[in-house]
């Protein structure tokens, strides 16, 4: 049988002593001491005994060993302590809650919701907190494709709450609060419906100042050019996983934040 211990005195001055779990046991360097180097207080051994209880060898654990134990030890202790936490939160919230914000995350944070195919072998894509990025900051699409933009801004903020809308009816006991439910889906349509108005508002703009410096037949060549823009830009451009997946996500809470509100007042 074979135990860990500590020395804490070591053979200079004659026998040793080992600690184990709070139990002093003796040993000498002859005919006990298995390894190459000698005793020193504080190192770590494991200890064998005999079937009298008496220590027969004594072996040093080797430090990387003890790192890697180390590291399994705290790796074991994450895992419960996330399991624990996984238990209390799905007790509070319930499966369907985190399984909805979790696909929310993804969706929004992970997953591309866009595919821009730039050229017939290279693709580049955004994800919803890239789009909100270029959204904030129109001039910046360039960088929002290379990851690299100057962040989401008011509309980063607006998604944090959003995300934390079906969260709500947990911490607010009122029947409007399962209204909550519906600002993930609620804010991906603004997004889109404000990503819509900006990309139009700019083919206006270009269409007003060619019409300001060549008239009208350069308005109509303006149009035309900024439609076959758009057309060029409908093919390169494709949903991408994170839009299915944060349109189901939204629309699964806003189907049960309108059961529970519409119940709630019956």
């Amino acid at each position: 049988m074979k135990k860990r211990g500590k020395v804490v005195r070591d053979t200079q001055a004659g026998s040793g002593l080992i600690s184990i779990n709070g139990e002093q046991f003796p040993f000498e360097l002859e005919g006990m001491w298995k390894s190459d180097v000698a005793p020193r207080v504080n190192m770590v051994v494991d200890v064998g005994f005999d079937a009298g209880g008496g220590v027969e060898t004594v072996q040093v654990v080797p430090e990387g060993q003890l790192a890697r134990e180390q590291a399994e030890g705290a790796v074991r202790e994450a895992k419960l302590r996330s399991q624990a936490l996984g238990r209390e939160l799905a007790g509070r919230f319930g499966i369907g809650t985190l399984a909805g914000i979790a696909a929310l995350v993804c969706g929004w944070f992970l997953l591309n919701t866009i595919d821009v195919r730039i050229t017939s072998s290279y693709s580049n894509g955004l994800s919803f907190w890239k789009l909100l990025g270029a959204l904030n900051s129109p001039a910046d699409i360039a960088q929002a494709l290379s990851g690299s933009g100057s962040g989401a801004g008011i509309y980063g903020f607006f998604a944090i709450v959003a995300l934390c809308g079906p969260m709500l009816p947990f911490f607010l006991r009122h029947r409007l609060a399962w209204l909550g439910n519906l600002a993930p889906l609620a804010f991906m349509v603004l997004v889109c419906i404000i990503g819509y108005s900006s990309l139009s508002s700019s083919m206006h703009q270009a269409q007003g100042m060619a019409a300001a410096f060549g008239g009208a037949q350069a308005a109509a060549m303006a149009a035309e050019v900024a439609s076959s823009m758009m057309r060029e830009v409908l093919r390169a451009v494709s949903l991408g996983l994170g839009a299915y997946l944060s349109l189901i996500a939204g629309l699964y809470f806003a189907g049960r934040g309108a059961i529970q509100f519409l119940s709630s007042r019956a």
